[in-house]
């Protein structure tokens, strides 16, 4: 995203804008909130990066928002929230996996 903000003429502060959209968009809780977050966020962007979101980056956010990951099982730390950091999110799976309770079938 930085690279395509920077060959249409953007500068660090529209980076930070649309880094900011992006990442209130993967907070979303809900599909209904994941909605009202992009409307708001995307009436306030350049056509060409809604184009470019559409193109590249929404299939992304909305398998990796809070919501789709609540769908799987995955839930956000408080006072974290999701995490790219590669130790914290192992961490966090060994966590969520030390209490998981083992089910057996009859």
């Amino acid at each position: 995203m930085q690279t395509w903000i920077k060959s249409h003429g953007g500068n660090a502060a529209d980076e930070n804008f649309y880094a900011a959209s992006v990442r209130d968009l993967l907070t979303a809780s809900t599909k209904e909130q994941y909605a009202v977050i992009l409307q708001e966020h995307s009436s306030k962007w350049s056509p060409p990066f809604g184009d470019y979101y559409k193109a590249h980056i929404e299939s992304d956010v909305t398998v990796s928002a809070s919501f789709a990951a609540q769908h799987v099982g995955i839930v956000q730390m408080p006072y974290v929230g999701v995490t790219n950091n590669v130790s914290e999110s192992y961490n966090r799976v060994l966590k969520d996996f030390q209490n998981w309770k083992v089910h057996i079938r009859s």
